[in-house]
């Protein structure tokens, strides 16, 4: 596989950051960010790519906090979308390197990306309709507890996806 393609989404999980809150501190952490994918990605190591994907998160937190602006929804979404294609893109590429892959598997994979892709995408505008009716219904000082209790969630599914991940 042609690792050029992991181009793409290190491009944008670079920009959006910058277009969120261009700053000398986010413009740093960025081409650091960008450095360690590329390097990870030329090495094939998915915990390099991994690393400057953190980086890259925590450089789009530096963003967004020194913007002072809520998230970009559209921002968001690409950023996150880049990051996952990121790590698969480079995951297929780890584990094929120097192998001989046929039309047919290749096909199959971009198939499988887009597809999942498409879910992902489809799961943001569901999420974003149901934000915005909760908005309507539900009084500021419930929101943030929504939105911890959401956090919350979140943190103890990827807990347990890790934990799963271990026992295996």
């Amino acid at each position: 596989m042609n690792r050029i393609w992991a181009g793409l989404p290190i491009a944008v999980i670079a920009a959006v950051p910058l277009w969120t809150g261009a700053s000398a501190p986010v413009y740093g952490i960025e081409l650091v960010a960008i450095l360690i994918c590329a390097c990870g990605v030329l090495a094939y190591s998915l915990s390099t790519v991994s690393a400057g994907a953190g980086l890259a998160i925590i450089g789009y937190t530096v963003a967004l906090w020194l913007s002072g602006d809520g998230v970009a929804v559209i921002g968001a979404a690409a950023f996150g979308l880049a990051l996952l294609s990121l790590l698969a893109f480079s995951e297929f590429a780890r584990q094929f390197r120097g192998a001989a892959v046929a039309r047919s598997v290749i096909r199959g994979q971009i198939i499988y990306w887009i597809g999942r892709a498409a879910l992902a995408f489809g799961a943001i505008i569901l999420l974003i309709l149901m934000a915005s009716g909760l908005a309507a219904l539900v009084p500021a000082a419930g929101r943030a507890v929504i939105g911890g209790l959401g956090a919350v969630i979140a943190f103890a599914g990827a807990l347990y996806a890790a934990m799963r991940r271990t026992e295996s």
